[in-house]
């Protein structure tokens, strides 16, 4: 009999520790989605509504935390990022890489500002940045296997083009429209293929 008990008890904590887990990952991705870039342990807890001893049992340090809200952020994403259009002409795959990474980067941007803002501390996010970059630049020769008539310098220039810090600096810094940037964005990439 109190085999059983000692189970259920186990089986009880495990589904708690599971629902915690849930609640501060949550939280986490809700703080990062209102533009909280590097959300404290205390502000997990709150809006997790669980006891910041408790964030900590779940994440022994804020590594372990964002590391597992940017691979679970990064999955549910991936869409926008990792499937290839190879049957259609240049131009037409150029707009919709475009298209897909613009919509995709405008879904992530706050994900992705948390990671650039946090990877210089935890060796894991640069690991996990250095990785989408590189997953990244080997889905857009994907996309453009033209790129490799193209010199080395207007590579270079095609994967800067198609960047999420380039995307930003057009919708943010110089306040581009979504439209705007879509097109200064195709029409670059277009010219360096002519």
């Amino acid at each position: 009999m109190d085999d059983i008990q000692d189970k259920n008890k186990l089986d009880g904590r495990l589904e708690r520790s599971k629902k915690s887990r849930d609640l501060i990952i949550k939280a986490m991705r809700d703080l990062i989605d209102e533009g909280i870039l590097s959300p404290t342990a205390q502000q997990v807890a709150q809006t997790a509504q669980v006891g910041i001893r408790t964030v900590f049992r779940h994440a022994n340090d804020m590594e372990t935390l964002f590391k597992s809200i940017t691979k679970t952020n990064a999955e549910k994403h991936s869409k926008h990022f990792l499937k290839a259009v190879t049957n259609e002409n240049l131009e037409e795959r150029i707009e919709k890489l475009a298209r897909s990474r613009g919509e995709g980067f405008s879904e992530m941007q706050n994900f992705i500002l948390a990671t650039t803002s946090s990877k210089w501390k935890y060796k894991s996010l640069d690991n996990q940045y250095k990785g989408a970059n590189k997953r990244l630049k080997k889905n857009l020769h994907e996309w453009l296997p033209e790129m490799n008539n193209l010199t080395e310098e207007k590579q270079e220039m095609v994967e800067a083009i198609m960047s999420f810090e380039y995307w930003y600096r057009l919708r943010v810094h110089q306040n581009n429209s979504a439209k705007k940037t879509l097109n200064i964005i195709k029409n670059q990439t277009k010219a360096l293929f002519k």
